[in-house]
């Protein structure tokens, strides 16, 4: 296996700091997830408004930071973890204290390559991940978009990340896509899963029980789909026996249009992130 020294650039000495700002539920899940992957040569740092939201990443081997400033002062790859709006907040405040060959990597929806090069000082390369917070268990979905200038950054970027989950390259007019369809994707399955776990309580079934049984199914469901190169309609209609308990069911999803809910879902979510791009 490659290492991280034979990836990363010659001048960090097989070294590399990355520094979070942004602590939040996606700073946190992604924190998480580079902690666990004890990488020789990996440290992390990192500042949150909030002192209380750096405890749990404290608790990894996170060294928490005393603000903008420091974090970036310290960092090869600096990780921006706040909300959209906040960025150029932020970057105003680590102007002048990220190094020249640093990468400024953010993970705020809507903020262009363009906008986050305009904000930073010349000669620090700029990139752009959506991911998942499914990252937190090292299944992440993460999309990325480098900048010309943050070419020596690809390799790195993507095998630190590869160990997290599925990375994707993507032209940056595709990412709000992604966000709607796959950065939203949790909410949309976890409140299936609410759905199945309240039918499993109807039926009479413990809470837990309920939730433990409906978790297992949709892993097994993912790891099935993974597995069989069928189509997806086809692997439903397997289960569906003439007459039988399963197709009664799946006549009420039908009669409902889930799956044309699902899509109106997603295209909502992309209208939206079009608005907050503009």
């Amino acid at each position: 296996m490659t290492t991280l020294a034979e990836l990363l650039p010659e001048r960090l000495g097989g070294r590399l700091h990355i520094g979070c700002i942004g602590c939040g539920r996606m700073g946190g899940a992604l924190l998480s997830g580079l902690s666990a992957l004890d990488l020789p040569g990996l440290s992390l740092s990192a500042y949150n408004r909030s002192p209380e939201k750096l405890e749990p990443v404290k608790a990894l081997g996170v060294t928490a930071m005393s603000g903008i400033a420091a974090t970036a002062e310290q960092a090869d790859l600096l990780l921006v973890a706040v909300k959209p709006y906040q960025v150029a907040e932020v970057l105003a405040a680590a102007r002048g204290h990220i190094r020249p060959g640093t990468l400024v990597l953010s993970i705020a929806a809507g903020v262009s390559l363009a906008h986050l090069a305009a904000e930073v000082d010349a000669g620090v390369a700029v990139a752009r991940c959506m991911p998942t917070t499914t990252a937190l268990v090292g299944r992440g979905i993460f999309a990325f978009c480098f900048r010309a200038d943050a070419e020596e950054w690809r390799a790195p970027v993507l095998a630190i990340f590869g160990r997290m989950g599925l990375c994707l390259e993507l032209a940056e007019g595709k990412f709000t896509d992604f966000s709607a369809l796959i950065g939203a994707g949790p909410a949309y399955v976890f409140a299936m899963m609410q759905g199945l776990v309240q039918a499993g309580i109807t039926l009479g079934f413990a809470q837990d029980a309920s939730r433990r049984m409906v978790g297992a199914l949709f892993s097994g469901c993912a790891a099935l789909a993974d597995a069989e190169p069928a189509p997806l309609m086809q692997l439903r209609d397997d289960v569906c026996s003439p007459g039988g308990l399963t197709i009664a069911g799946v006549n009420v999803l039908d009669r409902a249009g889930l799956s044309g809910l699902i899509v109106e879902a997603v295209v909502a979510a992309q209208k939206r992130g079009r608005e907050m791009e503009s």
